[in-house]
């Protein structure tokens, strides 16, 4: 459904409820005195007025400034009251939707905006939020159908005579309390019967106003993150290296439009390269921007650093500073020597790469000690980083690869575990780097089946040629 069809059925919707109510108010005629005829057409005109302007500001997608507006002010003339408020009802509080300029505080004031004067309470009622808990208006959502009071009946806000309040609901839900207030004299039967007719038209139009503006704001919301994740993207890799002496493959798969895992390959000097890989705790946007400052501060720390661990090390102490507390980045970080063989790697709390030996046809796994990347500020992950060397023969394949690949579950909610991944992994190697990430996507598919993939799924394959 379009949004124009959406706008034409909530107004044809609208207009259905005005022909119920003109039908009970025809009903009511034939109850009442002459007398009474006059004050029922002044109520009717005024009621009609205040329909017509609600199908309106619904129809022309006006805001929902404007929407609450129409509601408050169209009830304070229906009902020629001294005063009409709405309040929406968000994560158990109330905000002020749109208060008359002359309805007294139904809610409670903190004394230091009374003492400021008139100007300063005023405009905490109308831009405060305040609990639910012991406010005026809560008691009136302990009423299904809301409710009405007169003074001696119960306690009521200095200034009120009578009052009308009524919990606005939509689809279930309750989402604010629409009131209208008298000083100095009392409502009618009819008033009340008015009220809750109002009431339960306003209920309707703004309940599906928000409703729209909130699938509005979700589609905005899917669309920037869709446009981040075109970002991010340009952040990965476009295209694998072609270095003298390997065969380099890496591959990123999100769980979500944003991924907190990333690879990169960066040129050295002295005829150096290198290759990271790292993990975000978490998922999502956060965790995306995480990976974005991870990316750029370790480009910039191992264009100067001597070591992967001096590289790490220097990483560790701005990741420290930046992210918050409940958050840490895995990683791996590997340095290869042109056409030797060579490669030095450290590792900050990463799973540990495995590497497969040709020759022998068995895959060993690599693991040196180290914490992961913002955990300590910097004297215990320095002492506890270690590096590694390892020389690499013709064939050999070196893998990195993120948690989101052994932690893979199925139908069942089995994991495809590490031990499955060394087997799956010799199996592969034997075609080299692009054997196996090409192949091993395929068997976590395979293996996953209709599961859905709930973790970023990151590879690297080093194959020395």
């Amino acid at each position: 459904m379009t949004d124009r069809e959406w706008w034409l059925v909530a107004g044809g919707l609208l207009l259905l409820g005005l022909l119920v109510w003109r039908f009970s108010l025809l009903r009511k005629r034939l109850r009442i005195r002459e007398h009474e005829l006059a004050a029922i057409d002044a109520e009717e005109h005024r009621m009609f007025d205040f329909l017509h302007h609600l199908g309106e500001s619904i129809a022309e997608e006006r805001s929902l400034a404007h929407l609450y507006r129409t509601i408050v002010e169209g009830i304070e003339e229906v009902l020629n009251a001294d005063g009409a408020a709405l309040y929406l009802l968000n994560d158990e509080e109330f905000s002020p939707g749109h208060l008359s300029k002359t309805c007294p505080a139904l809610i409670t004031v903190p004394k230091e905006a009374r003492l400021e004067g008139e100007e300063a309470t005023r405009k905490w009622l109308r831009l405060g939020r305040v609990p639910r808990e012991g406010e005026f208006l809560d008691t009136v959502l302990d009423e299904v159908a809301g409710c009405r009071w007169a003074r001696g009946e119960q306690p009521l806000p200095d200034g009120i005579e009578d009052y009308f309040g009524v919990p606005l609901s939509h689809a279930g839900k309750v989402f604010g309390v629409l009131s209208a207030v008298r000083k100095n004299r009392r409502f009618s039967s009819n008033d009340w019967d008015i009220f809750r007719s109002a009431a339960e038209q306003s209920a309707f139009g703004l309940g599906n106003a928000l409703l729209h503006r909130e699938v509005q704001e979700k589609r905005r919301m899917d669309d920037e993150l869709r446009t981040a994740q075109e970002v991010q993207k340009v952040l990965l890799p476009d295209r694998n290296p072609d270095w003298p002496g390997y065969r380099v493959r890496g591959i990123n798969f999100a769980a979500r439009l944003i991924s907190g895992d990333y690879f990169d390959f960066v040129d050295l000097a002295d005829e150096r390269h290198g290759v990271v890989i790292a993990d975000v705790s978490g998922k999502g946007v956060a965790a995306g921007l995480v990976m974005a400052s991870c990316r750029s501060a370790l480009r910039a720390h191992a264009l100067v650093a001597n070591s992967p661990s001096e590289t790490l090390a220097a990483l560790n102490r701005q990741v420290f500073a930046d992210v918050r507390e409940d958050m840490f980045v895995s990683a791996a970080y590997a340095q290869l020597e042109n056409g030797t063989g060579k490669i030095t790697l450290a590792r900050a709390g990463h799973d540990a790469p495995l590497l497969y030996r040709k020759e022998e046809g068995k895959v060993e796994v690599v693991k040196p000690g180290g914490l992961a990347l913002g955990i300590d500020r910097g004297p215990v992950f320095e002492r506890v980083l270690k590096e590694l060397e390892i020389e690499m023969n013709s064939g050999d394949v070196l893998l990195f690869y993120t948690d989101g690949v052994n932690e893979a579950e199925n139908t069942k909610g089995q994991e495809f575990g590490k031990e499955r991944l060394r087997e799956r992994f010799a199996a592969l190697a034997v075609n080299g780097a692009e054997g196996v990430v090409g192949g091993l996507p395929a068997e976590l598919k395979d293996f996953a089946g209709s599961h859905p993939q709930i973790d970023d799924i990151t590879l690297v394959a080093i194959e020395r040629i």
